[in-house]
């Protein structure tokens, strides 16, 4: 758990607004993922399941709590006009002995780059991630394998960029009829 808690003490501190909850947990999945492509192994060497809305990291919550109880993030609620819409975490301190490569800041700050806002059109930035995650059937652990994660075929309707592996391609693609 001590590379979940320095993963997410290093986006949060990367994100000045904060962070929710499920943004985190997808930042974590996407970090991870990309991390996986490139060397096979995930940061923060945990398991993922699929939630309604997103993937998770099955011991988010007990990091969270950790971190919270000793001081290094704080949670602020989302107060809009029709009352409280969600928490934001922030980042309050660093835990020591930071346990993160430079590698592993590198791919992070990629993927935090990506979704500077709420983390949308994850499809569009991470599409064998994206598909990886919502093809797993609910509140099953979603797998990260090489012959899995790298062999997704993706087809666009529409002329987009796609971040695949760290390198940008343009995409064309015409539907045929």
């Amino acid at each position: 758990m001590e590379k979940l808690c320095h993963a997410i003490l290093w986006i949060l501190e990367k994100s000045p607004n904060g962070r929710a909850r499920l943004d985190l947990a997808k930042l974590l999945y996407y970090s991870d993922g990309v991390h996986f492509q490139k060397h096979a192994e995930m940061i923060t060497r945990g398991d993922y399941i699929h939630l309604e809305d997103s993937p998770y990291p099955v011991k988010l919550n007990e990091a969270l709590l950790y971190l919270k109880e000793k001081g290094h993030i704080e949670v602020v609620p989302k107060i809009e006009g029709n009352g409280i819409q969600g928490f934001s975490l922030r980042f309050q301190k660093p835990l020591d002995g930071l346990v993160l490569s430079k590698e592993e800041k590198r791919v992070m700050m990629k993927v935090v780059e990506a979704f500077r806002g709420r983390v949308v059109d994850e499809n569009r930035h991470y599409p064998n991630l994206y598909e990886n995650y919502v093809v797993t059937p609910l509140f099953d652990a979603i797998p990260f394998s090489v012959d899995r994660i790298n062999t997704k075929i993706h087809v666009l309707v529409q002329k987009s960029l796609l971040n695949l592996s760290g390198k940008m391609f343009r995409v064309l693609f015409e539907r045929s009829e």
